[in-house]
């Protein structure tokens, strides 16, 4: 918990003084949801490959 407290405050600066670890923790799982949500919309639907209109 203090190597992930260490990353996340060297990716958002911090003012405050030290926080708790549960704190930290809610911060780095909306961490992971953003980067998720990042990824399902970079990923494209595969295109159907219909038979039809390629004569």
């Amino acid at each position: 918990m203090d190597t992930l407290h260490t990353v996340l405050r060297s990716i958002r600066g911090e003012t405050k003084s030290r926080r708790d670890h549960i704190t930290v923790f809610r911060e780095f799982l909306d961490h992971l949801e953003r980067a998720s949500r990042r990824r399902e919309k970079s990923v494209k639907p595969p295109k159907s490959k219909s038979p039809r209109g390629k004569r």
